[in-house]
């Protein structure tokens, strides 16, 4: 579950020749706000600027691409400012709209509806949604972007119960390319709601707080030798996991992190093999809804969220449970981390139900792996690790037999291909 999702951007056109700051200026004049701006969580192969820019309004933003536009001059939008891909590297010398300005969160309680500016954070809506009796599904880290994590899709804890975030998205203000301000949704303007253009604000359904807003959260710690338990208990819950209880695991040291939205009666029942197993540590509770991130996983969320580290993912989405494939990648971290740095890098397997996601249809969005079992990501911040985990990303492929490498867009690294990102068949209408 502990997703570390992305951003929301439109690059247009190619760049012909260096930005002057002062004529952007100029031809502004007054219109954009002064402000700090928001800061790139990921270090790594990051994009260059001549110039950032905080718009305070639509019209800002609108003005800001037309000139770029019209000048032939990459630009990117920069919502959250958190994700992995390095595939923004390629804009060198460009403009960086910073949409941190556009933090507005309003909530429709008798509609259950919520409408927030592209750069809200989960963070920043989590206590509002809990205050007002409602609950939505979001991602699992608290200072990741709504926006640009919906727009790529949207996996973490409440998959089970409401699908994925983008199956609530109901309508958003999206910039184009050429600088027109227009609304889009299923009903209007469709074309642009399968994830095209500047999204300064995004409508989203809530739902009814589940169990009065309090699930049960499991964090546990186990030392490796308990791996062939562990791993068979994980393989057990894929194979019948309830829509309530999501997971996450981690190596070398195996952490599994586990939520059921329910009861806690409930959901030690459903845990019971985990509690079982002996663990160097545990920490079994009931986290308000509002809490949830910034608590489970043993608090890491803080440690999640400090920007400009080099932060080098691999991520594919495994069909099948590879327990060898598993067993080998364990062995293969062991011998590694012995000879190399490794205390910063990582590799995690999330897993969620996906019954409630199957309900929409495929073609309803752009995301297209709804019935994927698991979400894999490897991290490395060194050229020797980066291949190291790729490897590892290449033995688990081998797992999805003629589907080959296939990835969640939010956990890119920018070399699996378009065709990975999204199948042959969505790409035609995201072209």
């Amino acid at each position: 579950m502990a997703a570390h999702l992305v951003f929301g951007l439109l690059c247009s056109v190619n760049l012909a020749w260096a930005v002057i700051p002062g004529e952007i200026q100029n031809y502004l004049k007054t219109q954009l706000s002064s402000s700090s701006e928001v800061q790139r969580w990921n270090a790594y192969d990051a994009p260059s600027f001549v110039m950032r820019v905080k718009p305070a309004t639509a019209n800002d933003v609108a003005t800001i691409v037309r000139y770029a536009s019209s000048n032939s001059i990459l630009f990117i939008g920069t919502g959250g400012g958190h994700g992995y891909t390095t595939t923004t590297s390629a804009l060198k010398n460009g403009i960086n709209i910073d949409l941190g300005g556009f933090k507005g969160v309003s909530i429709d309680s008798a509609a259950s509806k919520m409408t927030i500016g592209g750069a809200v954070t989960f963070g920043e809506v989590l206590n509002l949604v809990y205050k007002a009796g409602k609950e939505i599904k979001t991602g699992s880290c608290s200072c990741v972007g709504m926006v640009g994590a919906t727009i790529g899709g949207g996996i973490g804890v409440y998959q089970g119960l409401h699908g994925l975030i983008i199956d609530a998205l109901q309508s958003m203000t999206i910039v184009t390319g050429k600088g027109d301000i227009v609304n889009a949704s299923l009903s209007e303007n469709s074309d642009l709601f399968w994830n095209f253009g500047l999204i300064t604000s995004a409508t989203y359904k809530l739902h009814e707080q589940t169990n009065r807003g309090q699930a049960l959260n499991s964090d546990f710690l186990f030392p490796v030798s308990a791996n062939a338990t562990i791993f068979n208990v994980l393989k057990s819950f894929i194979q019948n996991q309830p829509d309530a209880l999501d997971q996450r695991y981690t190596i070398v040291v195996i952490m599994v992190n586990a939520v059921y939205v329910g009861t806690e009666n409930d959901g030690r029942k459903i845990l019971q093999p985990l509690l079982s197993v002996k663990a160097l540590q545990s920490n079994v509770t009931m986290i308000p809804y509002n809490r949830l991130f910034l608590e489970n996983r043993f608090g890491v969320d803080p440690l999640g969220c400090i920007s400009g580290i080099p932060q080098a993912s691999y991520g594919m989405n495994p069909y099948l449970y590879g327990f060898a494939t598993y067993q080998k990648t364990l062995a293969a971290y062991i011998d590694f981390y012995a000879a190399t740095n490794l205390t910063t890098s990582y590799m995690v397997t999330e897993i969620f139900p996906t019954r409630v996601s199957l309900k929409t249809p495929d073609q309803a969005t752009a995301y297209p792996y709804r019935a994927t079992m698991a979400g894999f990501t490897t991290n490395a911040q060194t050229s020797a690790i980066a291949k190291f985990t790729k490897e590892i990303r290449e033995n688990f492929a081998k797992l999805n037999g003629a589907k080959g490498l296939e990835v969640y867009v939010n956990y890119t690294h920018g070399d699996e291909g378009r065709n990975a990102w999204y199948t042959a068949a969505k790409l035609s209408q995201l072209s």
